[in-house]
Protein backbone atom coordinates (compact mmCIF):
# COMPACT_ATOMS: atom_id res chain seq x y z
CA UNK A 1 0.00 0.00 0.00
CA UNK A 2 1.62 3.72 -1.03
CA UNK A 3 2.22 6.00 2.02
CA UNK A 4 -0.06 8.61 1.16
CA UNK A 5 -2.93 6.20 1.02
CA UNK A 6 -2.11 4.01 4.24
CA UNK A 7 -4.92 3.57 6.49
CA UNK A 8 -3.11 4.39 9.41
CA UNK A 9 -2.51 7.95 7.79
CA UNK A 10 -6.63 8.00 7.15
CA UNK A 11 -6.83 7.67 11.15
CA UNK A 12 -4.15 9.92 11.72
CA UNK A 13 -6.15 12.65 9.40
CA UNK A 14 -9.45 11.57 11.21
CA UNK A 15 -8.49 12.02 14.55
CA UNK A 16 -6.57 14.94 14.43
CA UNK A 17 -9.40 16.48 12.61
CA UNK A 18 -11.34 15.45 15.24
CA UNK A 19 -9.31 16.76 17.97
CA UNK A 20 -8.75 20.44 16.39
CA UNK A 21 -12.96 20.30 16.36
CA UNK A 22 -13.10 19.39 19.80
CA UNK A 23 -10.69 22.13 21.11
CA UNK A 24 -12.78 24.60 19.34
CA UNK A 25 -15.51 23.53 20.77
CA UNK A 26 -13.75 23.96 23.86
CA UNK A 27 -12.87 27.39 23.72
CA UNK A 28 -16.90 28.33 22.29
CA UNK A 29 -17.91 26.78 25.63
CA UNK A 30 -15.34 28.73 27.65
CA UNK A 31 -16.50 31.83 25.76
CA UNK A 32 -20.12 31.33 26.27
CA UNK A 33 -19.38 30.55 30.29
CA UNK A 34 -17.13 34.06 30.12
CA UNK A 35 -20.18 35.88 29.20
CA UNK A 36 -22.43 34.28 31.45
CA UNK A 37 -24.04 32.75 28.49
CA UNK A 38 -25.14 29.59 30.47
CA UNK A 39 -22.31 27.45 33.04
CA UNK A 40 -20.93 25.40 31.03
CA UNK A 41 -17.28 24.57 32.49
CA UNK A 42 -18.47 20.71 32.90
CA UNK A 43 -19.45 20.24 29.68
CA UNK A 44 -15.46 22.71 28.36
CA UNK A 45 -14.06 19.27 31.06
CA UNK A 46 -15.98 16.69 29.26
CA UNK A 47 -15.03 18.44 25.64
CA UNK A 48 -11.50 18.33 26.77
CA UNK A 49 -11.30 14.59 27.66
CA UNK A 50 -12.91 13.96 23.81
CA UNK A 51 -9.95 15.98 22.38
CA UNK A 52 -7.12 14.41 24.81
CA UNK A 53 -8.79 10.57 23.53
CA UNK A 54 -8.82 11.94 19.60
CA UNK A 55 -5.23 13.55 20.27
CA UNK A 56 -4.28 9.63 21.90
CA UNK A 57 -5.56 8.09 19.19
CA UNK A 58 -3.88 10.21 16.50
CA UNK A 59 -0.49 9.57 18.38
CA UNK A 60 -1.00 5.81 18.05
CA UNK A 61 -1.69 6.48 14.24
CA UNK A 62 1.31 8.68 13.48
CA UNK A 63 3.80 5.99 15.68
CA UNK A 64 2.19 3.30 13.02
CA UNK A 65 2.43 5.61 10.01
CA UNK A 66 6.02 6.68 11.07
CA UNK A 67 6.87 2.64 11.32
CA UNK A 68 5.75 2.24 7.63
CA UNK A 69 8.01 5.35 6.44
CA UNK A 70 5.93 8.40 7.82
CA UNK A 71 7.17 11.54 9.24
CA UNK A 72 8.46 11.31 12.62
CA UNK A 73 7.84 14.81 12.83
CA UNK A 74 4.30 13.90 13.35
CA UNK A 75 4.31 11.63 16.22
CA UNK A 76 6.43 13.73 18.07
CA UNK A 77 4.28 16.51 17.64
CA UNK A 78 1.53 14.21 18.47
CA UNK A 79 2.91 13.09 21.39
CA UNK A 80 3.83 15.83 22.90
CA UNK A 81 0.47 17.05 22.63
CA UNK A 82 -0.91 14.47 24.86
CA UNK A 83 1.80 15.16 27.53
CA UNK A 84 0.34 18.93 27.66
CA UNK A 85 -3.41 17.87 27.55
CA UNK A 86 -2.72 16.41 30.44
CA UNK A 87 -1.35 18.63 31.88
CA UNK A 88 -3.79 20.75 31.14
CA UNK A 89 -6.41 18.58 32.57
CA UNK A 90 -4.47 18.53 36.03
CA UNK A 91 -4.19 22.30 35.79
CA UNK A 92 -7.82 22.57 35.65
CA UNK A 93 -8.69 20.38 38.39
CA UNK A 94 -6.01 22.63 40.48
CA UNK A 95 -7.76 25.49 39.42
CA UNK A 96 -4.72 27.14 38.27
CA UNK A 97 -6.69 29.45 35.59
CA UNK A 98 -4.28 31.54 34.25
CA UNK A 99 -1.56 28.63 33.94
CA UNK A 100 -4.67 26.66 32.26
CA UNK A 101 -5.75 29.23 30.04
CA UNK A 102 -2.17 30.02 28.29
CA UNK A 103 -1.68 26.58 28.05
CA UNK A 104 -5.25 26.17 26.21
CA UNK A 105 -3.70 28.56 23.86
CA UNK A 106 -0.74 27.03 23.15
CA UNK A 107 -2.78 23.72 23.16
CA UNK A 108 -5.42 24.83 20.25
CA UNK A 109 -2.65 26.26 18.08
CA UNK A 110 -0.45 22.99 18.78
CA UNK A 111 -3.68 20.94 17.57
CA UNK A 112 -4.91 23.19 14.71
CA UNK A 113 -1.60 22.63 13.52
CA UNK A 114 -1.40 18.79 13.73
CA UNK A 115 -3.99 18.68 11.61
CA UNK A 116 -2.90 20.75 8.86
CA UNK A 117 0.49 18.73 8.80
CA UNK A 118 -0.97 15.47 9.19
CA UNK A 119 -3.42 16.46 5.62
CA UNK A 120 -0.50 18.68 4.11
CA UNK A 121 2.24 15.49 4.28
CA UNK A 122 1.12 13.01 2.91
CA UNK A 123 4.98 11.51 1.56
CA UNK A 124 6.34 10.87 5.30
CA UNK A 125 9.09 13.83 4.61
CA UNK A 126 11.00 13.53 7.38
Amino acid sequence: MELSSSRSLLVLRLASATAALSTLVQVVLVLLTVAQVGKLIGAHGGVGYISLLATLVATVAAYLWFRKGGSRGLLMHAGGLVVLMVLQIVLGELKATWFHVGLGVVIVVGVVALATLAYRKPGGAA
